[in-house]
């Protein structure tokens, strides 16, 4: 027979359902003030970050560094101080980063072997035709021309881009050994797609200051790829294997001061003579000076004392003999 309930056990199990509304209803109030004060960040599912914030971070201090070195590599290039920083890096999809730039600009394909793809190094015109006015002579002023590059001013940019890529070369090595080699240079960026418009890919945008111009040079990763790398791109493992030479930039300074040139004066001796003497001087007469052949005599480098030396022949010409290092 069904078990029939008394009136106390009935009104027990009312008691009990409106107590846990209340419950059911006050840990509704405190889910909706905590969500509340949440902060909400927006995210497209269509359009996922691959690379983290940290990754993003380590690659903005990799390029921090390429952007210092190929400054100062560019300003000993063109015999005018350039200055050059990383002013963003972003995720976007490789057709937005060809709407983002102008329609005539110096467009170099990069190969990034051994990974299986290439990047894109372009410059805006602004800067592009800035470098060819002073590679040819000129002083890099600020010159409004609305045209393509021609394969005359591709070619004069060549080299500039080969020096970039040499400095990046030298700034990705740390990760991975990677060539950089231009395969292929154009005028206008609707003429080579290196991925497909959807995905994704790595902007590193540099504003590079010449003189009184500025303008945009900006790299394209594609993230498919440099995937396989992304693990190493970590923010603790760039510090760590770059804290070495961040403490100690030997290097960059040698590399740097091998393209500065030196006076070197070598003093034969001297001899003191009156203004009448002087205004007597003729082709074939000799001067007898206070030094001898056979005494050390002092170089200059740069004003400073430096090496002492002796005269000497070497076949038919003359020469001089380093012979110490005055410290």
């Amino acid at each position: 027979m069904p078990e029939i309930l008394s009136q106390e056990e009935i009104d027990a199990l009312l008691s009990n359902i409106d107590q846990n509304d209340v419950k059911i209803k006050e840990e509704t109030i405190e889910n909706e003030q905590e969500l509340k004060s949440k902060k909400a960040s927006l995210y497209d599912f269509k359009r996922p970050d691959k690379v983290s914030k940290e990754q993003i971070r380590a690659i903005k201090n990799l390029h921090d560094k390429f952007a210092r070195n190929f400054s100062s590599k560019l300003s000993a290039f063109l015999r005018s101080i350039v200055e050059m920083e990383v002013i963003s890096v972003d995720q976007m999809t490789y057709a937005e980063f060809v709407l983002s730039l102008s329609s005539n600009v110096s467009f170099n394909v990069v190969s990034l072997s051994p990974l299986d793809g290439s990047g894109v190094f372009s410059l805006e015109p602004e800067i592009g035709f800035s470098f060819v006015d002073r590679l040819l002579g000129g002083a890099g002023e600020v010159l409004n021309i609305d045209r393509s590059f021609t394969d005359i001013e591709q070619s004069i940019l060549l080299d500039v881009v080969t020096q970039a890529m040499n400095e990046l070369r030298n700034a990705w090595n740390p990760i991975m050994n990677i060539s950089f080699d231009i395969i292929e240079q154009e005028s206008s960026p609707n003429v080579v797609q290196i991925v497909a418009p959807s995905e994704l890919v790595v902007l590193v945008v540099f504003e590079v200051k010449l003189g009184e111009v500025s303008g945009i040079i900006n790299w394209c990763l594609p993230v498919i790829v440099i995937e396989p790398i992304l693990s190493k791109i970590g923010t603790h493992d760039i510090l760590s294997r770059t804290k070495k030479m961040a403490e100690d930039r030997t290097e960059d300074i040698v590399r740097v001061l091998k393209n500065v040139f030196v006076r070197m004066d070598f003093s034969l001796g001297k001899k003191k003579i009156s203004v009448q003497e002087f205004l007597n001087l003729k082709e074939g007469d000799i001067l007898i000076l206070n030094s001898k052949i056979s005494k050390k005599l002092t170089c200059k480098v740069n004003d400073v004392n430096k090496f002492t030396f002796k005269l000497g022949k070497k076949g038919n010409n003359k020469a001089v003999k380093l012979c110490d290092i005055i410290m």
